[in-house]
């Protein structure tokens, strides 16, 4: 039902998110931040982040999760991922997402920051604590031989 063929390569979101005091949670996958089956929220992003034009829209929706993550955060269930939490006695300030290309075959899967790329998409800031904060530590790959390696052998 769900078989396709997977490339090597593939583009996905990462979410960064920081407390009034700098502190930091992620880079991440981004399912925790909405409370809908975690393959919805990639899509409810990209309609807002690529298809939204409007900067004032993406500024609310961003004000929207923040509240929703620090005031009424909801446990998982089902293919309903947890809400990112903030470390214990603080709330989240801002929120960074970010388009990242990762590799398959040479990225590790279980390191959320392992990527071959990674572009900052937006920034919702208003107190500006992220500003001051260095790009999230991503661990880049080295780009792979384009030449396809066998991934098994015949006899």
């Amino acid at each position: 039902m769900f078989a396709y063929r997977k490339r090597a390569r593939a583009w996905q979101l990462r979410v960064r998110l920081i407390t009034g005091d700098g502190q930091q949670v992620g880079p991440a996958d981004p399912w925790g931040l909405l409370p809908m089956e975690f393959f919805r929220v990639v899509s409810t992003l990209e309609r807002i982040f690529f298809t939204e034009q409007d900067h004032a829209a993406r500024e609310e929706f961003c004000r929207e999760v923040l509240a929703r993550l620090n005031d009424r955060p909801w446990r998982g269930w089902d293919e309903v991922k947890a809400a990112l939490a903030p470390p214990a006695g603080q709330r989240f300030a801002a929120m960074e997402l970010y388009l990242v290309e990762v590799d398959f075959d040479q990225c590790d899967p279980s390191d959320r920051t392992y990527v071959v790329s990674a572009e900052l998409l937006h920034r919702h800031d208003p107190s500006a604590v992220a500003a001051e904060l260095p790009q999230p530590q991503w661990r880049f790959v080295a780009e792979c031989d384009p030449s396809p390696q066998p991934q098994y052998q015949e006899n």
